[in-house]
């Protein structure tokens, strides 16, 4: 078991990992003094992880509502968020009612966008159920849909919020039910906050693959705890990323160009794992690279099962362009974050459009 604080102006909160977790979700929710939720689910868990939550709620003296979504990008739009708006109304959700979203961190994002716009703000629990929510999307307070591009594509998270969460309830158990690609794109967020922030993390990564991609309850939660701590000192320092919180975006950049092309069919991890080679292509460019670590980068990550370059042409002149409408653009500039070794980064602005092009095709092919 393992809890941990984050500190934040916008609300404090404990973050519980505990395997057998998920059944005390109401008495968490409870108490918050909440006593009327609207549960929001991922579809795929609605009867297993969502229905022991919403047990666990009512058996706490909870009124409990379930709203199910399908968890896929195409759906992280307004209409989504709409949908939990009628279903909060329906519910009877008040300013002083709790919003518990069950699922992986795209539901986390649509559903607390939503609890922080209705009714201009209610309570809002996060119980992620994969490794990718578990260690990065459940904690931070960002939340956010994708909106249409000009082009008729969609834009990555263009539209959000910051609003922390009350409380964020991991139970290591759940990621057992999860398909091993999920373990796999999940486990692509704890090797960028190794690179990020504990670089020594990458070898106990390496000696634990196995009992990691089983998902290995104990050795699970000391890898979530461990990975937490990175993102948790990080968004204590800059809640509303206007200085070191971008260093969490490190290959998010070049991901957000691929992850919404639907004929590549790419899950967030593996376009995270694609734009951490990407970036790290982008840092040799640009003459920041220190040492000889990309290739046990590279290594690791496909080990873990987890792509490491489009498979699919793409030009990169057409992935530059998508880069443009990022939300980190700034005045009209690239702005980026390179590794430079195992347990530094740094922010970069002004990235030239022809690094960028190299980089790109440096993972095509």
């Amino acid at each position: 078991m393992s809890t941990q604080q984050v500190i934040c102006t916008g609300g404090s909160y404990d973050i519980l990992i505990e395997g057998g977790a998920l059944a005390a979700v109401g008495e968490r929710v409870r108490s918050l003094e909440c006593t009327h939720t609207l549960l929001i689910a991922d579809a795929e868990v609605a009867e297993t992880h969502a229905a022991v939550a919403a047990d666990s709620l009512a058996a706490a003296g909870c009124s409990v509502a379930m709203h199910t979504l399908h968890a896929e990008e195409a759906n992280k739009t307004m209409p989504a968020v709409e949908s939990i708006w009628s279903a909060a109304l329906s519910a009877g959700l008040d300013r002083s009612s709790c919003m518990v979203a069950v699922g992986g961190g795209l539901i986390g994002d649509v559903a607390g966008f939503a609890a922080a716009s209705f009714l201009r703000g209610v309570d809002f629990v996060q119980v992620p159920t994969t490794l990718l929510s578990m260690v990065d999307a459940s904690v931070g307070g960002k939340t956010g849909i994708n909106v249409q591009l000009p082009s008729g594509e969609l834009g990555k998270n263009l539209a959000g919020a910051f609003w922390q969460p009350r409380v964020v309830i991991a139970d290591p158990i759940t990621l057992s039910t999860l398909p091993l690609r999920e373990r796999r794109c999940g486990l692509a967020e704890v090797i960028k906050h190794a690179l990020i922030g504990d670089p020594d993390l990458l070898d106990v990564i390496e000696q634990n693959l196995d009992q990691i991609l089983e998902a290995e309850p104990e050795v699970t939660t000391a890898l979530i705890d461990r990975a937490v701590r990175v993102k948790i000192d990080i968004v204590q320092k800059d809640e509303r990323e206007h200085g070191c919180r971008a260093l969490l975006n490190l290959g998010h950049t070049f991901a957000h160009a691929i992850e919404p092309d639907a004929d590549l069919g790419l899950k967030h991890g593996e376009a995270v794992s694609i734009g951490l080679m990407a970036a790290a292509a982008l840092s040799e460019r640009l003459g920041r690279l220190e040492g000889d670590w990309v290739p046990q980068l590279r290594a690791l990550l496909e080990k873990a099962g987890l792509p490491v370059r489009l498979e699919a042409a793409r030009l990169s002149e057409d992935l530059v362009a998508r880069m443009r409408f990022d939300k980190k653009i700034q005045s009209g500039s690239h702005r980026l974050i390179i590794p430079i070794a195992p347990g530094q980064v740094e922010i970069t602005d002004d990235v030239p459009e022809k690094a960028l092009l190299e980089a790109w095709n440096a993972v095509i092919g």
